[in-house]
């Protein structure tokens, strides 16, 4: 028997735009595709990481993913048939992705996780903000978080050219160096030899 999904368009901030699913039974889940896409990957990313060791780890055996219909795909952005995800599988995909130096993944998360922070600050203090300040909110932060990444490559760019330049002057000296020690032993002389202290001496 088919299972079907309803649709919606989720709008985090102007920073990602993805297809949203809500099943009979009120989950809320996303498709693999989707999930893949939003940190800049594709669908085989995940299915490779679903029966991944790592996964298994973290969840455990017995996952499947569900195949569902989407009822009104008039706005979709995805495919009308989609294999669903629930969110907290989804987070523990970002999560991995985040880990292993995916910057989309590690930006959708901090943004994420700054929103619900800052939500259950405001209810602890008896405040309220609309869902567009949230948004300004959320644009502002991407910004920062991506003006933040770009220097911190501008960094390591530098760092890695530095060290480059280290490597070739060491070449430079070695280069002279084994010269010179080719020349000593052309004369008969060992270049590393230990030298006599004794004679030294006399």
């Amino acid at each position: 028997m088919k299972e079907y999904v309803t649709h919606a368009i989720i709008q985090i901030g102007t920073f990602k735009k993805f297809d949203g699913f809500k099943t009979k039974e009120g989950m809320y889940v996303m498709s693999q595709t989707q999930t893949a896409e939003t940190v800049g990957e594709n669908k085989q990313n995940v299915s490779d990481f679903l029966r991944s060791k790592a996964f298994k780890t973290i969840w455990g055996e017995g996952f499947t993913s569900q195949t569902f219909e989407v009822e009104d795909s008039t706005q979709l952005i995805g495919q009308p048939r989609i294999n669903g995800l629930p969110l907290k599988i989804v987070i523990i995909y970002w999560n991995y992705r985040s880990y292993r130096g995916n910057k989309e993944a590690y930006k959708i998360l901090s943004v994420l996780a700054l929103d619900s922070l800052e939500d259950h600050f405001r209810h602890a203090f008896g405040e309220t903000a609309t869902m567009e300040e949230r948004r300004q909110r959320i644009d502002a932060y991407v910004q920062e978080l991506e003006e933040r990444l770009n220097a911190a490559n501008e960094t390591i760019a530098q760092q890695e050219l530095d060290l480059r330049q280290s490597w070739e002057e060491y070449d430079v000296q070695q280069s002279y160096q084994d010269e010179y020690d080719r020349q000593l032993r052309e004369h008969g002389i060992n270049p590393w030899a230990v030298p006599n202290t004794e004679d030294e001496h006399l």
